[in-house]
């Protein structure tokens, strides 16, 4: 006897959903078996050459030391950029459109950042600025005034930002004026980021200090000058308490002339932020200088950032300064969101982004993300470059910590409220 046609229609159905359900069930799988895939742009070549190898073996042993992203090991495209805008925004692309990559790493060049921040707003793709330190970067939705001219409104959605910005580095200098004195002479170079690392550190110390902060006098190098002779010689004559230096890529230089020609014996130097290449380049001229960090390995109240350390150097055989450490804690950041959002759907990634806290940062806590301008919150310590055999040549050695870092940024009134934002 043939079976009536409900009987059929039941076993119709039974194939049917069964065959949905394993379709289904394969393309899940599959999706959860794909690598997480990520891009990175740095300056292998160029002008920041000297700092490229770090920033990447920051960016690295972050991936290798969290391990498996959803479950596999994620894969790494990596391009140089020689520093340039047109070089950058070509390897970029090639990553995003041939590639296929899930989230971008940037570098330290603000111009460069600037342009792969406005790629990847185009192409919805998450994109990490992990070791620039310039406040146009920071979220900002309304043109901000301040001593030295004004950071124009500029919102990147997709792009979070994990390093020290000039307005942080302001906020420290306070730290510097009670330590060594309020009498200031600046030298920078005269482009935005040295601008602003002037400007806001002017501001930050005369709204403490009132009149009892003096600014006797300031001098700017054009990009790529090394002699400093004059601007040596004009903040000898000022007899300032400290110079306040900003030279990116001539720290160098700048401090071993000083030496040579007495400023350091004359007036505490102190450089707006710390680079531990640098430093130890620069000799036995460099030992006394201070300097602004969220990142020392001799931090005696952090074990974290002396075993980082002391990996770093085993896996790569040198000591880890900016830009290795901002690098690997971005990056971090970075995988942690990933891991929240559970997968690599870009809109939940920047949602995890927005507020997230990492409980064991290698910089000592607070270490987090604002939801309203996806900019960092860090430890902001002044330090002093001592002489060390623990991790020669030298060490960050911590004076003194900010007491309130989460006070030391802009008002999220002037932000562009990321959180508020579809996406």
């Amino acid at each position: 006897m043939f079976a009536d046609a409900s009987s059929f229609k039941r076993k119709a159905y039974a194939i049917a959903t069964f065959g949905t359900l394993a379709l289904s069930s394969a393309f899940s799988n599959s999706y959860a078996a794909q690598s997480v895939r990520i891009g990175i742009v740095y300056p292998k070549t160029g002008i920041y050459s000297s700092l490229g190898p770090m920033h990447l073996n920051g960016v690295t042993l972050a991936i290798e030391d969290h391990g498996k992203v959803l479950g596999q090991k994620p894969e790494l495209f990596i391009r140089d950029d020689g520093t340039k805008v047109d070089k950058a925004m070509t390897a970029a692309t090639e990553l995003i459109t041939n590639e296929k990559v899930d989230v971008l790493i940037g570098h330290i060049h603000t111009p460069i950042n600037n342009a792969l921040a406005t790629l990847t707003d185009e192409h919805k793709i998450p994109f990490l600025y992990p070791s620039g330190g310039s406040v146009f970067l920071s979220g900002i939705a309304k043109d901000i005034t301040y001593p030295k001219g004004v950071v124009k409104a500029n919102v990147h959605p997709y792009m979070v930002y994990t390093w020290l910005d000039s307005i942080q580095r302001g906020y420290a200098a306070i730290d510097v004026a009670e330590l060594k004195g309020k009498r200031w002479y600046f030298i920078a170079t005269d482009y935005e980021q040295g601008k602003e690392a002037v400007g806001f550190a002017q501001k930050a110390l005369a709204d403490k200090f009132g009149d009892q902060f003096k600014i006797l006098g300031e001098t700017w190098a054009k990009q790529g000058e090394v002699n400093y002779t004059s601007a040596i010689t004009n903040a000898m004559a000022a007899k300032p308490d400290v110079v306040f230096v900003m030279l990116p890529g001539q720290f160098v230089q700048f401090q071993k002339q000083a030496a040579a020609l007495g400023l350091t014996k004359a007036a505490q130097i102190h450089w707006s932020y710390g680079e531990r290449v640098s430093a130890t380049a620069a000799g036995d001229a460099a030992y006394g200088v201070t300097a602004t960090v969220d990142f020392t390995e001799s931090n005696p109240d952090w074990k974290l950032s002396s075993e980082f350390a002391k990996r770093f150097n085993q896996r790569f055989g040198d000591w880890p300064g900016w830009p290795a450490t901002s690098a690997y804690q971005g990056t971090r950041m970075l995988l942690l969101a990933i891991e929240k959002a559970g997968s690599t759907d870009r809109a939940k990634i920047m949602r995890a982004l927005q507020g997230l806290e990492d409980p064991n940062p290698i910089t000592g806590r607070p270490f987090m993300i604002r939801a309203c301008d996806q900019k960092s919150i860090q430890p902001l310590y002044t330090v002093v470059w001592t002489k060390s055999e623990e991790t020669p040549p030298g060490t960050w050695k911590i004076l003194k910590k900010y007491s309130q870092p989460e006070n030391a940024v802009l008002s999220c009134d002037v932000k562009a409220n990321y959180q508020k934002m579809p996406y």
